[in-house]
């Protein structure tokens, strides 16, 4: 491993994917261990205005784009790719169990780290509040042989995974005002297109804007 870089903190945690309540946990201790009054889970394929963002974004104790997949009655959970705890939020999340552990609201283990902490907080009646403002951006898919790049009849066309069901689609274009945008696209199947043409939509919102 190499050492970080000035801006960069490693952490003692697991990288697996079942342990990510573990490594949310460890990301969210260091922030109230380090006085910070607000804090943001930020996944790496994902875009963020800083300067509106941090001008802008909603100073509660939790909040983030609610996931169209919740039903009338169920815990209010965010999309994973970014939500943000005020330092109260973070006190509840570093003292909580992990699942699978005794006293845990699961009993068994997971890598579901928002439902972790959207849990650990509604049981303290703190509730998620959605940001219009972050969204899931999917982007338009070329037709084979167009695209500039993106897509071409060579490229080669992998096996489809199974895709989880959603009551409603997330949008594909961006509210007014975005400030976060994760780049989300199923243009070869489900969390299957290559990472050079994720790469290439990143840098376009980036460098130009949506």
């Amino acid at each position: 491993m190499r050492d970080p870089q000035p801006n960069e903190v490693f952490l003692d945690c697991s990288d697996a994917y079942l342990d990510l309540p573990e490594k949310v946990q460890a990301i969210v201790k260091w922030a109230y261990e380090n006085g910070y009054e607000y804090m943001a889970k930020c996944d790496d394929d994902t875009v963020v205005k800083i300067r509106e963002w941090y001008d802008n974004f909603l100073r509660v104790d939790f909040s983030g784009w609610q996931d169209p997949g919740c039903k009338p009655g169920e815990i209010r959970t965010p999309w994973g790719f970014f939500y943000t705890l005020s330092r109260r939020g973070m006190e509840l999340v570093v003292n909580a169990k992990l699942p699978g552990e005794p006293g845990s609201h699961w009993q068994y283990r997971h890598g579901n780290d928002e439902a972790m902490v959207a849990s650990i907080l509604h049981y303290q009646n703190i509730f998620l509040t959605s940001d219009p403002r972050y969204f899931l951006y999917m982007g338009q898919k070329p037709k084979q042989g167009e695209g500039h790049g993106l897509w071409t009849d060579a490229e080669p066309k992998r096996a489809l995974r199974p895709r989880p069901p959603r009551v409603t689609a997330p949008p594909r274009m961006p509210v007014l005002n975005w400030l976060v945008a994760c780049v989300y696209l199923n243009w070869s199947g489900w969390h299957n297109t290559g990472p050079e043409v994720i790469l290439r939509e990143l840098h376009k919102i980036y460098n130009e804007g949506i």
